[in-house]
Parts: C-alpha cells; structure tokens; sequence
C-alpha cells in the first residue's frame, strides 16, 4: 500500500508543476513572447518543492499530536460570546493557550462521578486551544521556516553561494511574508477545521496554487 507521504509528494508535485507553468505563461505573455517552456526553472521549482514536502509532511503531523482534535459549533459559538469575547483579552487567558495544566493530563482518582461533571466544560475546550495553537504556529515559526527555505533552496539550485543566498533572505523576506499573509491565514483556518492530518500538504499546495505562481514569477521562473 502507498503511504501517504509518496501521495503527497506526487499531488504537490504535480501542483507545484501547474504552478510554475502557469507563472511562465503570465511571464511569457507579460512580455509579449510566445511560449517556451523553460524546463530549467521548472525543474528548479519542483527540486525546492520536493524538497520541502516531507518537513512539512511531519510538522503538521507533530503539530496534530501535539495540539490534537478540530473545535467544535458549540465550541466557536461559545468562544465568540459577549463573555468570552471581553475575558480572551485577560493576561490569564492568553497564558493559559500556552500553558498546560497537570489537571487537564491527568484527572483525579476520586468521586469518579463528580469528576465527569467538573472537568467537563475544560475537555470541550481542546479543540478551540488545539486550533488556536495549530494557526498560531502556521502563521508564524512554518511561515518563516518555509520562506527562508524557499529563498536559499532556489538560489542554491540557481548555482548561487550560500552567503549570497542569505544576502537574498534578508531582501525578500519582508515582502514574501507580506504577501504569504494575504492569502496564508484562510487556508490555515480550512486546514485546522477540517482537512485531516495526512491531506494537509496536498490540500495546502492545492490551495497554493496562486502562492505558486506568485512565488515562481518571484524568483524570476
């Protein structure tokens, strides 16, 4: 049986592929050119897509065994109340997301009945604070991670040093993240709500589309 990293390294292949041949076409038109595949740029855009697959393959899978389970309806309308809108904002609240009790991984051994009924209301929280954490680190420690990947792996398979490949970090790293966070943060909340652990790349790269169009014109297709 095929495991799901091989499917997700021949769907995001396949898409990062679509991508680049679409950002060439745009190029290509842009300049009033007919169209030439430049098999070069596209097999340096699927080298940085191949190579960045299993990384994130394995962090969303650390990141559902860490931060486990999807909120629920009953969860979001509660978080979205007039309470609980006016205690998120509470130093205690924010703590608690990156805290976790000894009570909430271990319950106690005695009143077994009672215990059901207290900590209740604290189990039907997971989820919520499981998706908030999942989008917290998607946004911030992936993002950075994979635009810094993205800059130094392209220019390296272009024949550029790794110094000069920095130099390149420290330029584009402002506006690619400016442009990552257009689009980045609605895919993160589809990811976290509904897609499962293992579809989590593809569905991503499916997504991303765009993103790879936009980062393959980037790096000049």
């Amino acid at each position: 049986m095929t495991s799901a990293l091989i499917v997700t390294f021949v769907q995001a292949t396949i898409l990062n592929a679509i991508s680049n041949v679409l950002a060439q076409l745009i190029d290509q038109r842009n300049n009033k050119a007919p169209f030439t595949l430049n098999t070069l740029a596209l097999l340096q855009f699927l080298g940085y897509g191949i190579l960045i697959v299993a990384p994130n393959f394995y962090w969303q899978r650390a990141l559902e065994a860490r931060y486990p389970g999807f909120p629920t309806r009953a969860e979001v309308s509660n978080a979205f109340s007039v309470r609980s809108l006016k205690s998120m904002f509470s130093p205690r609240a924010w703590l608690s997301l990156f805290s976790r009790s000894r009570e909430d991984d271990s319950l106690p051994s005695h009143k077994e009945k009672e215990k059901h009924v207290r900590w209740a209301p604290r189990a039907q929280t997971s989820g919520l604070r499981s998706f908030v954490m999942k989008f917290f680190f998607d946004q911030t420690a992936a993002s950075i991670v994979n635009l810094v990947l993205f800059v130094v792996i392209i220019n390296l398979l272009k024949g550029e040093t790794l110094t000069k490949s920095w130099e390149l970090v420290i330029l584009d790293f402002r506006p690619l993240m400016s442009a990552r966070l257009k689009y980045r943060p609605i895919v993160s909340v589809l990811m976290y709500t509904v897609i499962p652990v293992d579809r989590r790349v593809v569905f991503g790269s499916a997504c991303g589309v765009i993103w790879g169009v936009y980062l393959s014109l980037y790096a000049g297709v």
